[in-house]
């Protein structure tokens, strides 16, 4: 799963049904990022936290109960490893560019 940030900024999640993987490809050309601003702070190292209900509202499946279900279920099985936190419903990705 990742989120695609286009050449105009824009996002959109691609590969949603891939559950084991998560980040961010930003494909914009520019080092403007308002889109991505906008649902993410900035972590370590190229990193960002993501509001997950944010990345929710992305997904083509959006209010499809059992994507949802697998999504939380992600969230929950890399949270010990420092890649989501469920308290705040942020999940953590990398940023690649492309």
């Amino acid at each position: 799963m990742r989120i695609l940030i286009n050449e105009e900024g824009n996002l959109s999640l691609e590969q949603h049904e891939v559950f084991d993987q998560f980040s961010i490809l930003d494909q914009s050309q520019t080092k403007s990022r308002k889109s991505l601003d906008a649902i993410a702070t900035t972590a370590e190292d190229n990193h960002y936290w993501i509001d997950a209900e944010e990345v929710i509202k992305l997904s083509p499946l959006c209010g499809n109960e059992e994507w949802e279900a697998k999504f939380w279920k992600m969230l929950t099985a890399v949270e010990p490893y420092g890649y989501s936190d469920m308290e705040r419903k942020k999940v953590k990705a990398h940023i690649e560019h492309g």
